[in-house]
C-alpha cells in the first residue's frame, strides 16, 4: 500500500481524534507510530511458536500497551517522588515500589506528553523507555491495560498492525539480502550462472510479495470491511509465512 497514503490517512486519524475523542486518557496522544519496538519483535520471531504471525503481534501489542500506560501514569506526575505519582503508577497496575518510582533516576520526562506523537521516536532517555526496559528485562510481572479498542482510536488499531507488518517485510528483505550475499560469494557457481541465480531469486522474491499484495487487495475490497487495516494483517501474515519458508530453505 502506498506509503504516502498511509502517512495521510494516519495525519487525518490523528485530527479526527484529537477533536472528537472521548477516551479517558484523550490528552495524551501516543501512538505506536513513536516507539521503536524492534528488540521485542526480533526476540519473539526466535522464539518457535505454531502461529508466530499472532504471537508476534500479540508481543508488539503488549509492549507497546506498556509503554501508553506509563506514558499515562507519568502524566500525572509533577515530579518523580510525589504520593500523585506512585499512586498512579499502581492505579495503572504498574507496581510502582518494585520500580522505585519515588526515587526515579533523572530522564526526559516529556514535558509535553500530548505533542509526543509528533516525534519520529521517542529517545531512550525518556522515563517512559527506560521504565518499560526495567518491567520487560526483569520480567516484573504487571496488570496494566492492554487493551487496543480499534472503535475508539483507529489510528492506535492501525499503527500496531502496521507496524508488525514493516518488521516482517524489513526480515524478508534482510534475509534475501543475505541469501544473495551467500551466492555472490560462493565457488560453488560460475560468475554468469551465479549472477543469473542472483537475478532469479530476486525476480522470484518480488512475484511472491506481487502476488501476496494481489491476494490482500482482492480479500480487502468489500466496502463493508476495514480496508486499510484488514490489508495490513494480511501482508503481516504474507511476510510471516514467506519469512518462515525462507529460513526452512
Amino acid at each position: 500500500m502506498n506509503k504516502e497514503y498511509l502517512s495521510k490517512v494516519r495525519l487525518l486519524m490523528i485530527l479526527a481524534f484529537c477533536i472528537l475523542a472521548t477516551a479517558p486518557r484523550a490528552d495524551i496522544q501516543l501512538t505506536p507510530w513513536i516507539f521503536d519496538l524492534r528488540k521485542q519483535f526480533d526476540e519473539c520471531i526466535n522464539t518457535p511458536a505454531d502461529d508466530l504471525y499472532s504471537r508476534c503481534q500479540d508481543v508488539l501489542t503488549v509492549s507497546y500497551t506498556l509503554r501508553r500506560e506509563i506514558a499515562g501514569a507519568l502524566n500525572n506526575c509533577k515530579s518523580a517522588n510525589t504520593k500523585r505519582c506512585t499512586k498512579a503508577f499502581n492505579d495503572a497496575g504498574l507496581p510502582a515500589d518494585r520500580l522505585d518510582i519515588a526515587n526515579l533516576n533523572r530522564c526526559e520526562m516529556l514535558s509535553d506528553l500530548n505533542e509526543a506523537y509528533l516525534h519520529d521516536k521517542l529517545s531512550e532517555g525518556t522515563c517512559i523507555e527506560q521504565l518499560a526496559r526495567i518491567i520487560e528485562s526483569n520480567g516484573i510481572p504487571t496488570t496494566h491495560n492492554t487493551v487496543i479498542s480499534c472503535s475508539i482510536n483507529y489510528v492506535e488499531c492501525l499503527e500496531i498492525f502496521s507496524k508488525g507488518t514493516k518488521y516482517w517485510e524489513n526480515n524478508v528483505w534482510i534475509l534475501h539480502m543475505d541469501t544473495l550475499q551467500a551466492i555472490l560469494q560462493s565457488t560453488d557457481f560460475s560468475n554468469e550462472t551465479s549472477h543469473r541465480y542472483y537475478s532469479l531469486l530476486e525476480h522470484q522474491l518480488k512475484l511472491k510479495i506481487d502476488l501476496a499484495n494481489t491476494n490482500c487487495s482482492i480479500l480487502t475490497i468489500n466496502p463493508h470491511r476495514s480496508n486499510t487495516r484488514d490489508h495490513e494483517i494480511c501482508m503481516g501474515e504474507a511476510y510471516a509465512e514467506i519469512w518462515l519458508r525462507m529460513q526452512a530453505d
